[in-house]
């Protein structure tokens, strides 16, 4: 049996965006009555969102009922390719200097494909840092299957698609956090996606205590790109019953305001664990490990059922955290 992978989005719940309000709302979403925000175009008849920015209804209807323009694919040019490990590669892509711009931010990720293969070989990376002023930004690939051992082979030019912003659960979280103390803990390849989180962490003067679990692989691959943040960091592995024992302590001396868990879900339920611990509230923060396809809420590779038991899709929407990783993934 071929499980239905489109998905759908239950009204009973009110659910954000990641999209809403951008130059890209409305999507391919509000022409077939799915929006994750309307729900006029939800096919309902009535509003009732929890959109304050400009209304997406009255976009679509000045967009004569039809979407609005979507991100383009562009050819970027590799100016450096470097292995830092036998599994890993940087790859510094140059890309127009405002899509370089949109993708300075914390979750931000693009769609790569060698410029020789098919669209199917599209496959999602996150930023790990961006340059708006030259036009470059930085990627670490992991290589593992045949679309990573095909961008493994692009020498000069690669196609970039984006940008996209949904990489981050809690982005509210992270973003209204300043002048606080935040505990970020990271592992593996996820140490990419740490680094935007960090510097917009430092630019709101967050004090930051960064906690590195080199994974299975052994490869801090960021040193060079945080080596002058004024960060505390600590490097344990999060495996060992040591380092479990570790964490702890800095968890609960810590009295943190923010805790950022960048790694795998199993990751952060074991960190979600460590912080419930804990009596008072702590917000959290984790990276988004759904499946990406299309980016654009359509294919349904990336649907996730809530604790409520409602479908949503993760390229796009933007989840509490504890519901997330306590509802169920409905593929994969």
């Amino acid at each position: 049996m071929i499980a239905n992978m489109e998905g759908c989005i239950l009204s009973t719940e009110r659910l954000e965006c990641i999209d809403a309000g951008s130059e890209y709302c409305p999507c391919y979403l509000a022409q077939t009555n799915e929006c994750i925000t309307c729900s006029h175009l939800q096919g309902e008849d009535f509003c009732d969102c929890n959109w304050r920015g400009v209304c997406i209804y009255q976009e679509f209807y000045w967009c004569s009922n039809k979407k609005k323009d979507q991100r383009e694919v562009i050819k970027g040019k590799i100016i450096e390719k470097k292995m830092v490990h036998e599994e890993i590669m940087i790859l510094k892509i140059a890309v127009t200097k405002t899509l370089a711009r949109q993708l300075k931010h914390p979750g931000a990720y693009v769609f790569l494909r060698d410029w020789q293969s098919p669209h199917f070989f599209d496959v999602p990376m996150s930023i790990m840092d961006a340059d708006e002023q030259k036009g470059e930004i930085y990627i670490a690939v992991q290589i593992i299957g045949a679309k990573t051992k095909a961008l493994l082979a692009c020498e000069d030019k690669i196609l970039v698609k984006g940008p996209y912003w949904n990489g981050v659960l809690g982005l509210k979280n992270l973003k209204s956090t300043k002048k606080e103390k935040v505990l970020l803990v990271s592992r593996g390849i996820a140490l990419a996606p740490s680094v935007l989180a960090l510097k917009h962490l430092l630019k709101n003067k967050n004090k930051i205590t960064f906690v590195i679990d080199p994974g299975k692989l052994h490869a801090v691959f960021i040193k060079n790109y945080i080596k002058d943040l004024n960060i505390e960091t600590v490097e344990l592995n999060l495996k060992e019953e040591k380092g479990l024992k570790h964490l702890e302590k800095i968890i609960k001396t810590g009295n943190y305001d923010l805790v950022y868990s960048a790694g795998s879900d199993r990751f952060h339920k074991r960190v979600e664990n460590q912080i419930n611990q804990l009596d008072e509230k702590v917000k959290f923060v984790i990276t988004n490990n759904s499946k990406m396809c299309c980016g654009e809420g359509v294919c349904g590779a990336c649907s996730c059922k809530t604790k409520n038991g409602t479908i949503v899709k993760m390229c796009k929407t933007q989840l509490e955290v504890r519901e997330a990783l306590e509802g169920g993934k409905v593929n994969g």
